[in-house]
Formats: C-alpha cells, structure tokens, sequence
C-alpha cells in the first residue's frame, strides 16, 4: 500500500536527504530511494523497508561518529569543527523525525 506523504516537515527532510545524495553525485539504490520518494511524496512498502534500513544504518554511524569526524576534519581542513557539529545534529533530528515518522505511518 502506498503512503502519500502530506506532512511538509517530512517532506523536507526526504528532500534534504535526497540533496545530499545529488551533492555528493550518488546515484546508488538509497540516492535513487530518496530521489523517487522526493519527487513523487509517496512512500510505497519496499520504499519504506529500505528507508527504514537506511535510516537506521544512518544514525548509528552519525552516532559513532567521533572516529570519523576527526578524520574527515583532517581531510577537509576547510570545514570548521562546530559547523560540522551543528550541521551533523541538524541531520541527526532530521533522521530521528523521519524514522518516528515511518513508524507510526506504515
């Protein structure tokens, strides 16, 4: 059963997710998820399992974090570190906020 996506806080966050994606020129079978779920705000059950998945994975990596984020400041000297946090919290509530979404709405 497909779920049409009415919410707009969601909405942008499956949009910001999918601008991600198309920022980093990833064209693999989460981009193409979020990219087809951005464009036609309907989630269907595969899109929802996969979603899930993803999300999931997702933030328990942004969880364990700290590892990566001193190597990914190494790499990207041009980042400020309390950008990188504020930005890395933003995406975690985001994630959070469209996971409880998808619970409660499949």
């Amino acid at each position: 059963m497909d779920h049409k996506i009415k919410n707009e806080e969601i909405q942008k966050i499956v949009h910001n997710i999918a601008e991600d994606f198309r920022y980093s020129g990833e064209y693999e079978k989460y981009a193409q998820l979020f990219y087809t779920v951005d464009t036609t705000k309907t989630i269907n059950e595969k899109a929802h399992k996969d979603m899930m998945d993803y999300l999931q994975t997702s933030l328990n990596e942004l969880q364990k974090d700290l590892a990566w984020r001193k190597d990914f400041l190494s790499e990207n000297p041009q980042i400020e570190e309390q950008r990188l946090t504020e930005t890395m919290k933003t995406i975690e509530k985001e994630y959070l906020a469209l996971l409880d979404y998808l619970k409660r709405h499949l």
